[in-house]
């Protein structure tokens, strides 16, 4: 253990708010730009890989960095889905078929931008 404070050590709500509520917001905010702005869409795609790698950064163990990244994933590809599809509109980047497919891509990357994240507080970054 380095010393600093990890997410085990935070209260249940805001580890909830962080692996779950938060990337489940920020995914629907995804999905409905899918049908309104491709710049939009990836800008904000590319803000998930960075709360990808510093969620990662919260965990001294690669397993459970890992472990957060997939939860994380999981819920903001699943926010991307429904958001797109509540909106109704033509998707405007590629994306798989059928989009239910986006969860579980977005739990694999996920779990390995969670595992870099560990891995680079592991190296004390």
């Amino acid at each position: 253990m380095d010393g600093r404070a990890s997410f085990s050590d935070l209260p249940r709500a805001v580890q909830v708010q962080l692996a779950g509520i938060g990337p489940l917001l920020l995914g629907a905010v995804v999905g409905f730009m899918l049908g309104e702005s491709e710049t939009g869409y990836w800008v904000l795609t590319g803000l998930s890989l960075v709360g990808g790698l510093a969620g990662g950064l919260d965990h001294p163990e690669l397993r459970a960095a890992a472990a957060r990244g997939v939860v994380a994933g999981s819920f903001f590809g699943l926010g991307i889905v429904a958001a797109h599809e509540i909106s109704g509109d033509a998707a405007l980047v590629t994306v798989p078929s059928p989009l239910v497919l986006l969860v579980p891509i977005a739990a694999a990357g996920g779990a390995v931008l969670g595992t870099i994240g560990g891995l680079l507080r592991a190296r004390g970054g």
